[in-house]
């Protein structure tokens, strides 16, 4: 009799495994459609494309175990995403090719949230000096911690020479090293604080945003509406950085990178992943590693990306710094 039972309870758990092993293969394939309707709107499609990457470490041993176990209409129904996962990341690790610097002016760019809780003002800025950008976007630095940063650059800095521009109630700041003129400042475009950049030979328009939570997808959404019709309207070169609190699967990220290219994605390896640092935990849980990408650096077709990667020194903040090397071209 208790064998009976252990066998009935052996089955059990068998059953409700597999059973369980196809709901998360249906779950996953019904998510390939869905990311177009209705896209990020729906909380658990938003959820996945923001952690797309790291799907893989359920899919693909749950596609070894299927294929172990000689379910193959189970086994494909797993590899179809994980394919799907796999060829969208394939471009990130493929040699780069013609990226060749051409003659023309070259400007190294930076974006860097360093954090409102980030009072190591001294790592902020060795941070920032170990690369010496040409320009310099900041996110979520508030006046005083401004001051403090300036004072650190001003000692620092290569013969002490660089433009400012501050924005007190979005709390963002450009650092250029070549003049810079103020535009407008819009909260309802992602907190999109705007310069022209005079640089040699060329003017630049430099937009530094800092986007509101893709949980309130609505204001989320509309903030990159309204920021891509500005955008389009512009003839300068553009440059458009910052925290976008948006990964390279979501829509609100397409909408963009349909108007520019990302400088990470056209010249850089890997994920690249930026948030969080190990300055940040959760709940008391440090993440070992970062685990998603929301900062980028995009750029108009009047620039080629030479080089792009996210730097390993926080500075102290919870995101890592980007770098991106964009040249101008005829």
């Amino acid at each position: 009799m208790m064998s009976k039972f252990r066998h009935f309870i052996f089955n059990l758990i068998r059953s409700l495994f597999w059973a369980a092993m196809w709901l998360t293969a249906l779950g996953f394939m019904l998510w390939i459609p869905l990311r177009q309707w209705p896209g990020d709107d729906f909380r658990p499609v938003q959820f996945l494309n923001y952690f797309m990457p790291w799907l893989l470490l359920g899919l693909i041993p749950a596609f070894a175990v299927a294929a172990l176990a000689r379910r193959q209409w189970l086994a494909g129904a797993l590899a179809l995403p994980a394919a799907f996962i796999i060829f969208s990341y394939a471009p990130l690790f493929l040699p780069r090719t013609g990226l060749a610097k051409a003659e023309s002016t070259a400007l190294t760019v930076m974006s860097y949230n360093v954090w409102r809780n980030n009072r190591d003002f001294p790592a902020t800025a060795q941070a920032i000096l170990g690369q010496l950008p040409d320009l310099l976007l900041l996110q979520e630095i508030d006046s005083a911690d401004f001051e403090a940063l300036q004072n650190e650059l001003r000692n620092r800095y290569p013969d002490r020479v660089f433009h400012l521009a501050y924005e007190r109630r979005m709390k963002q700041a450009i650092i250029s090293r070549y003049p810079l003129t103020p535009q407008t400042a819009s909260r309802s475009q992602g907190r999109a604080q705007k310069v022209i950049v005079h640089a040699p030979g060329q003017e630049v328009m430099v937009v530094n945003v800092h986007f509101s939570q893709p949980y309130y997808w609505q204001e989320h959404y509309g903030e990159m509406v309204r920021l891509v019709n500005d955008v389009k309207s512009v003839e300068l070169p553009v440059i458009v950085g910052g925290d976008f609190n948006t990964t390279d699967q979501s829509e609100v990220y397409q909408m963009m990178n349909r108007l520019l290219a990302n400088a990470h994605w056209e010249a850089g390896w890997g994920f690249g992943f930026s948030f969080p640092a190990d300055q940040r935990s959760f709940r008391g849980v440090t993440p070992p590693t970062p685990l998603i990408r929301i900062d980028h650096i995009f750029y108009s077709d009047h620039f080629i990306a030479t080089a792009a990667g996210t730097l390993s020194d926080s500075g102290g903040s919870d995101h890592f710094p980007i770098m991106a090397e964009l040249e101008l071209v005829d």
